[in-house]
């Protein structure tokens, strides 16, 4: 990668090289010493959404999962297999405070099933 690309253009390269089967982790790495090289880290939110996009374009899903402990491997398959997608990517994020239960957003849908979710909604509906 050579000169100053768009951001749609760094997106449309990561989702090409992810759809012909190259490891996404180390795409990703290529992206990021990319704009590391070039001075633009602070686009670095922006270029990760349009690479989702891209990928999404592509039946690609990157879906954020958050859960209290690390996901087990059936957890996992369960949760690529309700995205329904061809190609399901996981972002697992454990957060202690979620209690238990998962949280997932995938670019077009989300789902909180976590204990803190509820909790919450018990407080409002008492109000």
């Amino acid at each position: 990668m050579h000169g100053k690309l768009s951001r749609r253009k760094l997106a449309q390269y990561v989702a090409e090289r992810v759809r012909e089967g190259q490891v996404p982790e180390s795409v990703i790495q290529e992206v990021a010493a990319y704009l590391v090289e070039t001075r633009r880290l602070r686009e670095m939110p922006l270029v990760v959404r349009s690479i989702e996009d891209a990928l999404a374009e592509r039946g690609v899903v990157v879906a954020t999962v958050t859960s209290a402990r690390p996901l087990t491997t059936t957890l996992r398959d369960a949760v690529k297999a309700q995205a329904g997608d061809e190609e399901v990517y996981l972002r697992e994020v454990v957060d202690p405070s979620v209690i238990g239960g998962v949280r997932v957003q995938t670019p077009d849908a989300s789902y909180d099933g976590t204990v803190q979710h509820k909790l919450q909604a018990l407080r409002a509906a008492k109000v």
